[in-house]
């Protein structure tokens, strides 16, 4: 498969997430969904469980819930929104924009049908950064939807941590006089501003 520039960005700030906060990455893992919609409200219900793996060590499981989302994936960014926000305020700076699905189908030879895959793209636009692509490919719209999203936040939230940790490590690494190490912090600190904006965080 061919990687976008976006993807290709995002390896290598995955690779900067291994670097600066090691087990200390946030990791989402989807585990069930239910999505509730009625032909007497206009309204979608979606609720959530999800488990959260942080400092290496897998959390507990929870549920988090939209009851008056516009579609599922709108329910689904919501309720991530909702739960995330408060403590990681760059994620204020993204709004869902756009969904595409497509079709992937095969012909199978062990079937009278066929087997087919859908690709998922979620498309967010990122405060003074322009748009960012999310994408899944599975045997079930609703799944691809749901790990698309997870990953959406998971990415976001990761680079606010990162960025607050390597600001740390600047102001210690100027405190000291290692240039070496304040060159090497600049750098990351470029990588990360160049997708989100982030809150300093008072010393």
């Amino acid at each position: 498969m061919i990687r976008t520039p976006q993807q290709i960005k995002r390896e290598t700030i995955k690779e900067l997430f291994d670097k600066v906060l090691k087990a200390h990455q946030i990791k989402l893992n989807p585990l069930n969904i239910i999505v509730n919609e009625s032909f007497k409200s206009d309204f979608t219900g979606v609720e959530m469980s999800i488990n959260e793996t942080a400092q290496g060590i897998s959390g507990h499981s929870f549920i988090l819930e939209e009851q008056e989302a516009r579609g599922f994936v709108d329910g689904m960014f919501k309720a991530c929104h909702k739960h995330y926000a408060d403590e990681h305020p760059s994620l204020n700076n993204i709004r869902l924009v756009n969904y595409q699905v497509i079709p992937k189908i095969e012909k199978s030879e062990n079937t009278m049908g066929t087997e087919a895959k859908t690709e998922v793209i979620i498309i967010v636009d990122v405060k003074d950064h322009g748009a960012a692509e999310f994408n899944y490919t599975s045997r079930s719209i609703l799944h691809s939807s749901f790990i698309a999203t997870l990953e959406v936040f998971e990415f976001y939230i990761n680079c606010e941590k990162a960025f607050h940790k390597i600001q740390l490590a600047l102001s210690d690494a100027a405190e000291r006089n290692r240039g070496d190490i304040v060159q090497s912090c600049i750098t990351d600190l470029s990588k990360l501003t160049g997708v989100n904006t982030y809150e300093k965080k008072e010393n």
